[in-house]
């Protein structure tokens, strides 16, 4: 907790800053996608379509962040390392950085869904948005989060090789990942592809948060979702672990 505390106290000094970042991006896209991309002949609701997936995304658009903030560290064997010499269990000073990982998730999340409820105003209908199955997703992705950030560490060789955290897993896992179409969508065009997309947990993160906040038709079930997040969890946190260990060689 004493070392949890110490992360949060450093979080504290460039938090707003990370906030305003995160405003400027989502606010762009929420407002091109609810105001212009329907003048082309897309659906009206879309933009609170799009909303919805950046509301969950916020967390995914730190994970390279994150990573490489972590690498740097491993490299360095600076704060992680000197945290391995601590009379604790070493698997307990994994769990303190994917603790802190996961509540500066959740923290960004929050703080989109209020900006795109008031750019997106009128269009988003906040009686169709289902308080518990919306928490239960805040709370289960910024668990995923963590461990698959863990995970990637775990991966990646050395911070020289930071850019296949984008290329090879972030990119293709959120453009295949349903942020911009439904799953639904995806299973009428090419089956296939929707099934083999059920592999994908980004698929499970935008299908859910919209089934929560926009209602349940036309999107998996939501807690299906979270269950299928949980289970990817648990996943990348045994294998993420596994692997730092042998990375950082400690008993």
């Amino acid at each position: 907790m004493q070392l949890l505390r110490a992360d949060l106290q450093v979080w504290r000094q460039t938090v707003m800053t990370t906030v305003i970042d995160l405003w400027y991006w989502s606010g762009i896209q929420a407002g091109i996608m609810g105001y212009i991309m329907p003048a082309l002949g897309l659906a009206p609701g879309y933009g609170v379509f799009i909303v919805a997936g950046l509301v969950i995304g916020a967390g995914f658009f730190s994970v390279f962040r994150m990573v490489a903030h972590l690498m740097r560290d491993i490299d360095r064997k600076h704060e992680i390392f000197y945290h391995m010499t601590l009379p604790i269990p070493s698997w307990l000073v994994l769990i303190k950085k994917a603790a802190f990982i996961a509540f500066n998730s959740a923290f960004l999340v929050v703080c989109v869904l209020p900006m795109g409820k008031v750019l997106l105003w009128y269009q988003f209908d906040l009686t169709k948005v289902s308080v518990m199955a919306t928490l239960a997703m805040i709370v289960s992705s910024s668990i995923f989060y963590a461990f698959y950030i863990l995970w990637l560490a775990g991966i990646v060789k050395n911070s020289s090789k930071m850019g296949i955290v984008w290329t090879r897993f972030n990119f293709p896992l959120w453009f295949l990942g349903c942020f911009q179409f439904s799953w639904q969508v995806l299973h009428k065009v090419c089956p296939v592809l929707a099934y083999i997309n059920l592999a994908n947990p980004v698929t499970y993160l935008m299908e859910g948060i919209r089934a929560a906040l926009l209602g349940q038709d036309g999107f998996l079930n939501v807690w299906l979702c979270v269950l299928a997040l949980l289970v990817f969890s648990l996943l990348c946190g045994l294998d993420g672990m596994r692997r730092l260990k042998r990375k950082l060689d400690y008993v």
